[in-house]
This record gives C-alpha cells, sequence and structure tokens, in this order.
C-alpha cells in the first residue's frame, strides 16, 4: 500500500467512527478513501504537457482545444 493511502486511511478511521483499525475496518475505511473508477476517468484524457503541443495535435486532427488553466496554489494555499 502507499504511505498517502495507509495515512488516508489512518486519518479517516477516526471520522468514520472506527474504535480499532482491524482487518474489517481497514477494508471498509480504505474503499471510501480511494477514488472509485468513474472518479478517475479524467486520466483516460490525452493531455498535453503543453498547450501548444495541443494547438499542434488539434490542427491536424480539427479538433477542438479545453484549456484548463487556474491561478493560486493547487492546495488553495493562497
Amino acid at each position: 500500500m502507499r504511505p498517502a493511502a495507509l495515512f488516508l486511511t489512518l486519518a479517516c478511521s477516526a471520522t468514520l467512527g472506527a474504535q480499532e483499525l482491524t482487518e474489517s475496518t481497514y477494508e471498509k475505511i480504505r474503499d471510501r478513501v480511494l477514488p472509485s473508477a468513474d472518479e478517475l476517468r479524467w486520466t483516460a484524457v490525452d493531455w498535453r504537457a503543453s498547450f501548444w503541443d495541443g494547438v499542434v495535435e488539434a490542427q491536424k486532427t480539427d479538433k477542438p482545444i479545453l484549456l484548463w488553466a487556474m491561478n493560486g496554489h493547487p492546495l488553495a494555499c493562497t
């Protein structure tokens, strides 16, 4: 198990009311913490590392471009 998933599992155990971390409670908490297949659909998109790469490919394939831009810290620490 990845350290981040283990940390989230332990952190959520108190939130979810688990008194003791056992095999059965671990599986329940893990299943709540890990993303579902539906939540991971964005990983199937063929993202490009730069805007220009996307422009070149969009022109070749005659497809639109989705530009995802944001302002500020990605963890909302501004």
